[in-house]
């Protein structure tokens, strides 16, 4: 009788463990209606310190970035949510023309307001550009490493 108890328990905990897999890697970021978001997926080859977002729409500019909070690396595979708001794009209506520069930063830095750290630990990536709309999510992948270079792909 305890034989059987256990394996329905184990068998619970296999249909549990596996629903809630399920739900973790269907999770999508949705963006509210006065933001667009930026759903980050790093497939890289190390740890990192920071991303740097410079960001730009018809002369409206911005920074900002992505670290730890507990000043920790940023995991290689890890899936990263960023956002810009409308007050971001001084109330903007209509963003034809977002332009986003992403740049990594290899080891971890204090972040600063003023987005400088030292050009040794710096690596800019392309571009992207895209049309921006209020309460989308946009999909990026990083690939790359320190040594060749990292690459942002728009999806």
């Amino acid at each position: 009788m305890i034989r059987k108890g256990i394996i329905i328990f184990i068998a619970c905990l296999l249909v549990l463990s596996f629903a809630l897999y399920r739900w973790y890697i269907s999770y999508e970021f949705a963006a509210f209606d006065d933001e667009i978001a930026l759903q980050i997926k790093l497939d890289i080859k190390e740890d990192i310190g920071l991303i740097i977002i410079d960001y730009d729409v018809n002369g409206s500019k911005g920074s900002g970035g992505i670290s730890n909070a507990d000043k920790t690396m940023i995991k290689h595979d890890e899936l990263l949510i960023y956002t810009l708001s409308k007050s971001d794009f001084n109330n903007l209506t209509n963003i034809e023309n977002l332009s986003i520069q992403l740049k990594i930063v290899t080891k971890y830095i204090e972040p600063n307001y003023d987005n400088v750290y030292p050009d040794e630990y710096t690596i800019p990536i392309d571009t992207i550009s895209l049309k921006g709309n209020y309460g989308e999510t946009y999909f990026i992948t990083i690939s790359g490493d320190k040594r060749n270079g990292y690459e942002a792909v728009l999806k």
